[in-house]
Parts: C-alpha cells; sequence; structure tokens
C-alpha cells in the first residue's frame, strides 16, 4: 500500500510548465538574434520584464529641475 497521495492534475500541470521554463527562456534568448527588429525588441523586453527590470517612468525637465531645486508640488508635471 503506498503512502503517497494520488496525483492532482493541476499539479501535473503546473509540473510540466515548470520542466517548460528552460525551453521559453532558450526561445526567448535566441529570439535576441532575430532578424526582425521588432521580434528582437519583444524578446528583450520579455526578458528584462522577466528579470524585473522596467521601463521607467517620463518626467518633465521642469518637474526634475523642481525636484532638484527644492521646490515642490504634489504631482509631476507629464506634458512635454
Amino acid at each position: 500500500m503506498s503512502t503517497d497521495s494520488p496525483a492532482v492534475p493541476a499539479d501535473d500541470a503546473r509540473q510540466e510548465l515548470e520542466d517548460a521554463v528552460p525551453k521559453a527562456a532558450e526561445t526567448l534568448t535566441d529570439l535576441l538574434d532575430a532578424e526582425d527588429e521588432k521580434i528582437q525588441m519583444r524578446a528583450a523586453e520579455a526578458i528584462l520584464d522577466r528579470a524585473g527590470i522596467v521601463k521607467g517612468k517620463r518626467i518633465s525637465s521642469s518637474y526634475a529641475a523642481r525636484q532638484v531645486g527644492g521646490e515642490e508640488k504634489d504631482e509631476p508635471d507629464f506634458s512635454f
């Protein structure tokens, strides 16, 4: 008599996805060398996103100057 609990379909599916992670990562890495620059960019963005590196916010130079100059304003000016 086995003491192991029966496999749950969701656990099997999760394990199958986890097993596919290295192949998915390799695919994204390979796409960095694709001929189409749009594909290269999408792959690069996906890799950076998954690595926790996100796009920065754009702020106006006047907002940055106010911050450096010590002026206070509740919200940044995002107009360009």
